[in-house]
């Protein structure tokens, strides 16, 4: 299957016990489906998630086959238009995970950090922007993305050769030229003076988390199939 995107989280919150993480999770789990359910356009798709103790560490993934993302995106009347349509659906229940973790485990914002990871839907809306910048030839972005995706898609009739066709006429920007008082502006503002003294870094030591007790994995292989539920000692 592939990745349409991730999201991790750290809360740096005291731990809580073992039934009551595996709850929470539960929870957290059910909400996140839900809001997946609503908001995200494909016919299926695997949810997991994995919430670990320590302080509370978490990680969510959603992935799809070939076949469902390409018939998803198609569904959108053009590639280019689907494929960012599907990856602003995937980045929005991404921040709905990390909101609601943070909510259910009552956790502060400024013991919040989360980092959200795009998957293939990210990865090709990038190639075309490429392409429509000029960076990238559309032949060089089609052997990028058949990479990407993959053998998987290669077992998808079509899906390749609607990639190609969609690089070869997505529109091109207009190129802004870089005017020549420009570059002096940001010489000017790159280089040092001399006369400045040099800043010593300050040390930082790290706060070491105390170690991980209990993981909780929850998800679910498909929209057909049902919740599973394991929690382990690590």
């Amino acid at each position: 299957m592939l990745t349409l995107g991730s999201t991790d989280f750290n809360l740096a919150i005291q731990s809580v016990d073992a039934p009551r993480l595996k709850s929470l999770s539960s929870e957290l789990f059910d909400e996140w489906e839900t809001y997946v359910d609503q908001h995200l356009a494909l016919s299926d798709y695997s949810l997991f998630l994995q919430i670990e103790e320590g302080s509370v560490n978490g990680w969510g993934k959603i992935k799809s086959t070939a076949s469902i993302l390409f018939f998803g995106i198609s569904a959108y009347g053009g590639l280019v238009s689907g494929i960012e349509a599907i990856n602003k659906q995937v980045n929005s229940t991404g921040k709905f995970l990390a909101e609601h973790a943070q909510s259910i485990f009552s956790c502060p914002d400024d013991k919040t950090n989360v980092r959200k990871k795009g998957g293939v839907p990210a990865g090709l809306q990038r190639l075309f922007v490429r392409v429509q910048k000029g960076e990238l030839a559309p032949e060089e972005a089609s052997i990028l993305a058949n990479q990407m995706l993959g053998d998987e898609a290669a077992e998808v009739p079509g899906f390749f050769d609607a990639l190609a066709n969609a690089f070869r006429t997505c529109p091109h920007h207009h190129q802004q030229i870089q005017l020549p008082f420009d570059q002096l502006g940001e010489i000017l503002l790159t280089q040092p003076s001399g006369n400045e003294v040099p800043k010593v870094p300050r040390r930082v030591h790290p706060e070491f988390p105390p170690p991980l007790h209990y993981r909780v994995e929850v998800w679910r292989d498909s929209k057909r199939k049902r919740k599973q539920t394991k929690m382990t000692k690590v």
